[in-house]
């Protein structure tokens, strides 16, 4: 009996080639969920660079929405003192954007327009950046 000879060559794939298959699977599952996301997205990305300079807290509220899957909803909208409202839809609860004066950018706060704090509407700043201030 000989028991020296050399065991038969392994058949397949060794580990690496399938590591490298997961891998590559991966890499491909990736780049398929952030191509649809990027055209799904990209009315909303466009509509949200045109808002951005003439109203940043529009921008903002629609691009929220439209990025929820359909969760957000807009349910009051004031243009004139730059606040919007949205509701989500699963629990109900509010937030609202609204233009914050005193520190000059888009702000939130949880709750409907009675919830934006007081000191952030101040009528000697402007409501929007490069606006003159209201005399």
């Amino acid at each position: 009996m000989d028991t020296s000879s050399a065991p038969p060559p392994k058949k397949g794939l060794g580990v690496l080639g399938w590591l490298g298959i997961g891998c590559g699977g991966l890499v491909l599952v990736a780049v398929i969920i952030i191509g649809a996301g990027a055209v799904w997205l990209k009315p909303a990305i466009k509509q949200f660079v045109a808002d951005q300079k003439t109203n940043p807290v529009r921008a903002a509220a629609n691009l929220a929405v439209s990025a929820s899957l359909g969760q957000l909803e807009m349910v009051a909208e004031d243009d004139v003192k730059k606040r919007y409202t949205l509701r989500q839809k699963t629990n109900g609860a509010l937030t609202t954007f609204y233009w914050d004066a005193q520190r000059k950018i888009a702000a939130t706060v949880k709750g409907d327009f009675s919830a934006i704090p007081a000191d952030a509407n101040s009528p000697d700043t402007p409501a929007t950046p490069g606006e003159p201030a209201p005399k």
